[in-house]
């Protein structure tokens, strides 16, 4: 017998409350480039969120991470602690088990997954790597009844910005198709409003529809369709072209997050997280994290029309979420504070084409000899083999693991000669695969990195490494080159190098106004203020009216740079 749909989200009329703090609401578009918001938010309706953030913003700037390798973990840690992973301990976005496969270093096998009916026999996720604190840690100390809630498709891009303690930190699980969080985050889920998301089977709703072009003559404008083979990938059977049918893929649940329909569902649970929030005159943070720009930009690659419907329609989407907080708040009722966790290149296949062979790079660094896929099993492979050369056979290399090499215990038990011969033996073996540039000895990495405002590619490797996490040698590419993500190998792309296109992104900062714009041409993106990543966290911290995490209290603070 068929189950029923789950009944549609009926959200419950907010009581009338005067708030005395406006709601502050930290939003990252995950692999959101600068150079794409300044060339690409110039074509997007002015009735968009987009353009209404920008029009009402009182500051914005080119945000610039200050490490080498750009990722979700790495980047959403700066953003809302101000360190690097130097300092924070978050290095990757992944880790090699004792048998050498991947796994998520964020899952903590002391607490459990959490839902709506109470624990799940699997680990939960939790931030216990993460060395510092965060904006949502001071908030919670200093404000001990203030409000926290962070969302986000993925777990290594929600559980930062909710902090230790937050109320609410959830994530979509793929195997529940729901929400849910981690036992390390409390004994319960969440509130009451959150319930619902976390039924089983919550995304179904979300995949009633073939994902198919926006606005057609828009899209056809800027992108060629059908579209050419620019390194697009088939992801769990949605095919690499328009239309793409949840509804033939192998996993939909997982599938869906390379779609627009993720966003939608993370942005209409955001939207019963402010309604709650609205009911209470509490100081609030809600943080939101979304993640499809990253998953279509994987698959696809950010030159592929599906990207540029992506962007269309979180444009879209975010009008609408804006537009649900002017009613609930009024337009003097909330700020927020936009970025991204790090950027993204062309794929290969783009990239050969149109930044390969010039005589200068653009302003976000984008030029290459040769652009290429790196694969994680060959680069295991070459090591392993200069390795034994070097010291005899054995079981010296566990694998690899962007952005790094991973030893065995064994290799790293060695006496101290032969293990400095055995690394040595892999970093000349490394640098000579094409599209390396450096293999770095992380035993040798400085235990003190230069400021900020250094942003040499020595500085920023150094603060990309921590000794005590990670791996054993750091693989830095040259431009345009990056390790396969493996989410469809052979395709797509990847991120997670030091050149301005992975680590410069946008941030606007939109202060509570007086009257919202709407329907207004905003004006084009193109900020010459540039800023380190911790402007965010400062700036967080200056809506919230409480101290920045220590780590960011040099960054700028932008919330009052110009009256709104």
């Amino acid at each position: 017998m068929q189950q029923a749909a789950p009944p549609a989200i009926v959200p419950a009329a907010p009581a009338i409350v005067t708030r005395t703090s406006p709601l502050v609401v930290a939003i990252v578009v995950d692999q959101l480039a600068q150079w794409q918001a300044v060339e690409r938010w110039k074509s997007l309706p002015p009735s968009g969120g987009f353009a209404k953030l920008v029009a009402e913003a009182g500051a914005t700037a080119e945000l610039h991470h200050g490490h080498a390798y750009n990722a979700t973990g790495p980047g959403h840690a700066a953003l809302f602690s101000g360190g690097t992973a130097h300092e924070s301990g978050i290095t990757a976005n992944g880790g090699l088990d004792e048998n050498g496969k991947w796994q998520n270093p964020f899952l903590d096998p002391s607490t459990k997954l959490i839902g709506p009916l109470g624990p799940v026999d699997r680990p939960g996720s939790s931030i216990k790597s993460l060395k510092i604190d965060t904006v949502a840690d001071n908030l919670r100390r200093e404000v001990p009844g203030a409000m926290i809630v962070s969302l986000s498709v993925k777990d290594r891009a929600a559980i930062f910005g909710g902090g230790r303690k937050p109320d609410s930190t959830l994530w979509f699980d793929t195997a529940l198709d729901a929400f849910v969080s981690s036992t390390a985050f409390g004994d319960s889920f969440a509130q009451p409003w959150a319930a619902d998301a976390g039924e089983l089977g919550f995304g179904a709703r979300y995949r009633k529809e073939v994902w198919k072009p926006l606005d057609v003559k828009w899209l056809a404008s800027l992108t060629d369709l059908p579209a050419p083979d620019i390194g697009q990938g088939d992801f769990q059977g949605l095919g690499v072209r328009f239309p793409h049918d949840l509804g033939k893929s192998k996993n939909a649940p997982s599938a869906m997050r390379a779609t627009p329909f993720s966003d939608t569902m993370l942005l209409d649970v955001a939207t019963e997280a402010a309604r709650a929030i609205r009911r209470e005159d509490k100081r609030a943070l809600l943080a939101i994290s979304l993640s499809a720009t990253d998953h279509v930009g994987h698959m696809f690659g950010p030159d592929a029309p599906e990207a540029w419907d992506q962007m269309l329609r979180l444009d879209q989407s975010l009008g609408v979420f804006l537009g649900k907080l002017d009613e609930l708040y009024g337009p003097d009722g909330y700020a927020v504070v936009l970025s991204s966790d790090h950027g993204v290149g062309s794929t290969p296949e783009v990239m050969n084409q149109g930044f390969c062979g010039i005589a200068k790079p653009d302003r976000f660094e984008r030029r290459c000899d040769r652009s290429l896929r790196l694969q994680e099993y060959e680069l295991a492979k070459e090591a392993e083999a200069a390795a034994d050369k070097a010291i005899g056979a054995g079981d010296w290399v566990k694998g690899a693991s962007e952005p790094f090499i991973v030893l065995t215990a064994a290799a790293r038990a060695l006496e101290p000669k032969k293990r400095d011969k055995l690394t040595t033996a892999i970093q000349k073996a490394m640098e000579k695969v094409p599209g390396v540039l450096r293999a770095i000895d992380v035993r040798k990495s400085p235990a003190t990195c230069p400021p900020l405002s250094d942003e040499s590619i020595d500085a920023l490797v150094c603060r990309s490494i921590d000794g005590a996490t990670g791996g054993d040698v750091y693989l830095l590419t040259k431009p345009g080159v990056f390790i396969d993500s493996g989410y469809v190998i052979g395709d797509g792309v990847n991120h997670g190098s030091p050149y301005l296109f992975d680590r410069a992104v946008p941030l606007i900062v939109r202060p509570p106004r007086k009257a919202a714009i709407t329907d207004a041409k905003a004006p084009a993106f193109d900020p010459k203020d540039v800023v380190d990543h911790r402007a965010y966290a400062a700036t967080l911290a200056a809506f919230l009216q409480v101290a920045p995490p220590a780590l960011a209290s040099g960054g700028r603070d932008l919330s009052g740079a110009r009256s709104p």
